[in-house]
């Protein structure tokens, strides 16, 4: 009742002069609608809902004003999207992604992949000493996300020449006053706006370092009035007021109680000069409810359709009925003039070029340029790549890619825990340019029972980095249990050294080629002396030789995927063996039983024998395939088939190094996960395993599996008598058929996945337990 009186009142004052003097009322003379949109946080796409609602009626405002949230959606509004339009973006956005510190997996340099996303904490180290780290989020895919959607808008940089004049609040941080932002970039603009405090980094705008904008002024009806808006439809999905101090249960809110202040002390004002005051019901969620999208949406829905009636009312009083058809959801590509890049000082302008892959003059599309930044940011040197783009006099568009590096040096580090190898913390020092530039040099600790260690060196080669030397050196400490029939019979101790140096390709996102020599020595020895003679103080044996590796990975996720492949193809020729057997101090004979006698074997003739069964050179092929499809958001098949072969024309007699088969975790990559075997419960020198997983997610981070696999396996074949081969055998007593289902959840601490699994040989069930990163290259 209140706005047809204030319709009627401003006609009477607009049209008598105009009566009075014989004209007709302009269309320029109607009332101005300002729609203002709150800050909130997730909260905020509830605002697409009253915005439906607006359109259905006929109404198109004048003015959109916006904070935070509220100008991520009002900006969008205002350059020309729908509310449907709307409404699919933020069905269709990555939240998890936004919303943390994350890129996708598959736009990681390849040299990188095996140690990203493996950590629980990232700590810089200045001058020596551990610094606190800010423990807000850069906001890389944010700022992507809103490049991506404003580029119809980027030849516009005046706010004012929008389909409908905007404007957007953030906050000087060192004068703590507001700025209302009229003109620019506006993607700048945006993430200026929605820089919350204890979430997002604060953003530098044209050299001023700016917050959120709610925390001075949250629901800017005072900036749609000063634009010239005569009737104002609110929409405020924040807090009315203070929140009771008794209710804040954390420090993060009693600081967000603190910043707010300011716009708290002007919010009653503000929503009292609303005409329509709106305020969806969303007691139930909070500003980081981004997973709870479809829900916030449907109550802004809600809060729209109650509304509508008046919006209605509106739009008859007012005499307009304005449909908006929307601008799509594609848009045209655009030439670069010039390129310039700032904030890069580790790595060049070379390298940031070379990863761009867009040169002046070339025509790009949105999708080809970010897909151009997701390239500069997967080197993982950098906080944030983000970019600006600003038009010339020709109609095209000068480019300026902004860099912030990460620390020269930076300290990992993981709790985990698996009932195979018991609890451990994890350490990784990475440390860049330490031994010449431009290079990587990792320290990795294992300290646990199984302790580990690793020192890995990358030194890349050319100024575009698309080479690289690595150089690396492992040992790792491991206690395994020997199996009969799926009991445990025996506990060997294994002590492995691995020296390597590689060639390898680092120009590509999904793959990599490597080329190389190696050094591997291990020392086994029997814990319990069951399974071997107990004079026996080890075993050692050493290899030397090279290898070609090509590996591919367009997988989605490190840890949880559920898109994309994996392929891994070797190749090694290892060119020098030596076995030995060494006995216990003062014992010259291996003393054991056989057939009820006893054997006594010199440590001369141990020698010679094992030397009969030490081979010369010899091919070992390895092959894995894993390949995840979708059948819907929730839902994937997972196929793989893997291979290892042992090629030599040496008797079978001849003892070959052997593949590590079964258990969930691959503690190097060339293990072979298999259902119904504890780790490395098989080994064989032939293997060739066929399987396939079923994944569901029956809720978010939470992932159940099941799965089968066939697999096969036998001792070495020589390749003369490869025709001779007894398959009857083989399949009689030499496959085996696994079968199992795990649950894996996505915490804090990293995954959680408990498992069981058998297979048809022994009928054992096998229990699993994983928590947390490991030094493994995967756990599950």
């Amino acid at each position: 009742m209140y706005l047809k009186f204030k319709i009627f009142i401003w006609a009477v004052c607009v049209m008598c002069p105009l009566v009075l003097h014989g004209q007709a009322g302009p269309e320029s003379s109607k009332p101005k609608i300002g729609l203002v949109l709150s800050g909130g946080g997730a909260k905020g796409m509830a605002h697409v809902g009253v915005i439906k609602a607006m359109e259905e009626a006929g109404i198109r405002p004048d003015y959109v004003v916006g904070t935070s949230m509220g100008a991520v959606i009002g900006g969008l509004y205002a350059i020309g999207y729908n509310a449907d339009e709307l409404e699919s973006i933020i069905m269709k956005a990555d939240w998890d992604l936004i919303v943390s510190n994350r890129v996708s997996f598959n736009t990681i340099a390849f040299e990188e992949k095996e140690y990203y996303n493996r950590y629980l904490f990232e700590l810089p180290v200045i001058k020596g000493k551990i610094a606190v780290p800010t423990g807000l989020i850069e906001g890389q895919k944010l700022s992507e996300t809103l490049h991506y959607y404003t580029w119809p808008s980027i030849g516009l940089q005046d706010f004012d020449d929008f389909p409908i004049p905007f404007r957007c609040v953030t906050t000087d941080l060192r004068t703590g006053r507001g700025i209302v932002i009229e003109s620019g970039y506006l993607p700048d603009a945006l993430r200026s706006s929605i820089a919350i405090p204890s979430a997002f980094t604060p953003f530098d705008l044209d050299s001023t370092m700016v917050v959120d904008g709610g925390v001075v002024n949250n629901f800017p009806v005072d900036v749609a009035k000063d634009m010239g808006a005569d009737i104002i439809i609110g929409v405020n999905v924040g807090d009315e007021d203070f929140v009771d101090p008794k209710e804040l249960d954390s420090f993060s809110s009693i600081l967000m109680q603190i910043s707010m202040a300011s716009s708290y002390r002007k919010l009653a004002d503000n929503i009292a000069v609303c005409d329509v005051y709106i305020k969806p019901d969303l007691e139930n969620y909070n500003t980081a409810s981004f997973s709870s999208y479809k829900e916030i949406l449907k109550l802004g829905h809600v809060a729209g359709e109650a509304n509508k009636p008046v919006f209605e009312e509106l739009a008859d009083s007012l005499g307009i009925h304005q449909e908006n058809p929307g601008i799509g959801l594609k848009a045209d590509p655009i030439r670069i003039s010039d390129i310039s890049i700032k904030g890069n000082r580790l790595f060049s302008d070379e390298l940031v070029r070379s990863r761009l892959d867009i040169a002046p003059k070339d025509t790009v599309s949105r999708s080809e340029l970010l897909s151009g930044i997701d390239r500069v940011f997967g080197v993982n040197g950098f906080r944030k790549v983000d970019y600006n783009l600003k038009p010339t006099e020709s109609g095209h568009y000068d480019l300026l890619i902004k860099t912030k590096e990460k620390h020269n040096t930076i300290l990992n580090g993981a709790f985990h825990y698996d009932n195979l190898f018991s609890a451990g913390i994890l350490l990784n020092l990475t440390m860049r340019d330490l031994l010449g530039k431009p290079s990587r040099t990792l320290g990795i600790l294992d300290i646990s029972q199984n302790p580990k260690f690793r020192i890995d060196h990358y030194k890349y080669l050319g100024s575009e980095k698309n080479y690289a030397l690595n150089l690396r050196y492992n040992y790792l400490f491991k206690q395994i249990p020997e199996y009969e029939d799926g009991v445990k019979q025996d506990l060997f101790l294994n002590r492995e050294t691995h020296l390597s140096a590689n060639i390898l390709t680092t120009h590509s996102l999904k793959q990599s080629f490597w080329v190389g020599g190696f050094y591997e020595r291990a020392r086994a020895q029997s814990s319990f002396n069951i399974a071997i003679p107990s004079e026996i103080r080890g075993a050692y044996y050493t290899y030397m030789g090279v290898r070609f590796l090509h590996t591919r990975n367009s997988l989605n996720d490190r840890n949880y995927p559920t898109a994309g492949a994996e392929t891994i193809f070797e190749g090694v020729y290892r060119a020098y063996s030596d076995y030995q057997i060494k006995l216990k101090k003062g014992i010259d004979t291996l003393t054991y039983e056989l057939g009820g006698e006893t054997v006594r074997i010199p440590k001369e003739v141990l020698d010679e024998t094992i030397e009969t069964i030490t081979p010369n050179g010899f091919i070992s092929l390895f092959f894995n395939y894993v390949k995840f499809f979708p059948v819907n958001d929730r839902f994937q098949i997972s196929p793989t088939v893997a291979l290892g072969i042992t090629l030599s024309n040496q008797e079978e007699d001849f003892s070959f190094s052997e593949f590590t088969l079964g258990g969930y975790q691959r503690v190097d990559f060339n293990d072979m996960p298999a259902w119904g075997l504890n780790y490395a419960e098989l080994t064989a020198e032939n293997f060739g395993k066929l399987g396939v997983n079923f994944q569901w997610l029956p809720m978010k981070n939470l992932y159940f599996r099941a799965g089968t696999n066939l697999l096969g396996h036998s001792e070495h074949t020589p390749i003369s008598d490869v025709s001779e081969f007894d398959f009857d055998n083989f399949f009689s007593n030499q496959v085996i058929w696994g079968y199992g289902i795990d649950l894996t959840l996505d915490s804090f601490l990293g995954p959680i996945t408990g498992g069981l699994s058998s297979n048809t040989k022994d009928g054992v069930i096998r229990p699993y337990l994983s928590i947390g990163f490991s030094f493994n290259y995967s756990d599950r």
